[in-house]
């Protein structure tokens, strides 16, 4: 009986199943993105398998377990390039996880279209849906880069007091002093009630306009926030806000805009 090996269709799910893999297991161990290196890698070891394959249906003695594991390592260790074994080791664990729960989802799609074997049709369906499912990964990954890339650890030390805080950098806060002209921080109540902002000094009023409308904020100046790097704020406004982040850990936004008067960056 004539086996017909479809090369160009293997390679297509090949390919984006690789491609697929590397944006879960990154999305689960907190990598950044790395795209055309991830698409270069997702190409190259399909064109492998394809090959391996071929030759091994061919009737070569092929060790093909040899082959997929050799395939694994290469793939997860060019895609993350970790800087020691142990994040090796944790990514090239959580890829072969991911790609047996894969895997097992492909089958459970099998039976539920009630396929009796894996046909030209079922694998363009399943290379369909993991098209989908991609793509739908590929923004929530990025959103997270993102997120990670924007939250800092910093240092509030004020009036003798010290607090490790999250910062976060929004772009989107334009909050400025109409007085000084400088930009204004936003931190949280709990923040501010730990500085006792309201109990030591009188506050300055900043006018502030938002999707949800137009108010006043009761602004209070901070002493230092340092930050990992080494850089610090001193003496800068920080707005308090009832609503600062729907996540619990950021207690400041800052934004990137100079320093002016009444508080500078070191």
């Amino acid at each position: 009986m004539a086996v017909c090996f479809y090369a160009d269709l293997y390679f297509i799910l090949n390919f984006i199943m690789n491609w697929f893999l590397l944006y879960i297991t990154a999305w689960w161990i907190h990598e950044p993105v790395h795209n055309k290196r991830w698409a270069l890698l997702s190409a190259v070891c399909a064109i492998f398998s394809v090959v391996v394959t071929y030759l091994a249906d061919c009737g070569f003695k092929i060790p093909k377990t040899f082959f997929a594991m050799t395939e694994l390592v290469f793939l997860t260790w060019q895609a993350y390039r970790p800087e020691n074994f142990r994040k090796f080791f944790t990514g090239f664990v959580t890829y072969i996880c991911l790609s047996a729960f894969t895997a097992g989802m492909v089958f459970m799609l099998k039976e539920i279209f009630a396929w009796k074997s894996f046909s030209l049709a079922f694998l363009l369906l399943s290379v369909f849906m993991l098209f989908l499912l991609f793509r739908f990964l590929r923004v929530s990954i990025a959103k997270q880069d993102l997120k990670r890339r924007s939250i800092v650890n910093a240092t509030l030390v004020h009036n003798g007091k010290k607090q490790e805080i999250k910062a976060l950098y929004d772009t989107g806060n334009h909050l400025v002093s109409p007085y000084t002209g400088e930009p204004v921080a936003v931190i949280s109540k709990d923040l501010s009630d730990w500085a006792g902002l309201s109990k030591n000094a009188a506050p300055l009023l900043i006018p502030y306009h938002s999707i949800g409308g137009d108010g006043m904020l009761e602004a209070y100046r901070l002493d230092i926030l340092k930050f990992q790097d080494g850089s610090t704020r001193k003496n800068f406004l920080a707005a308090v806000s009832d609503n600062i982040c729907t996540d619990k850990e950021i207690q400041i936004i800052l934004n990137n805009q100079p320093m002016a008067e009444g508080g500078y960056n070191a």
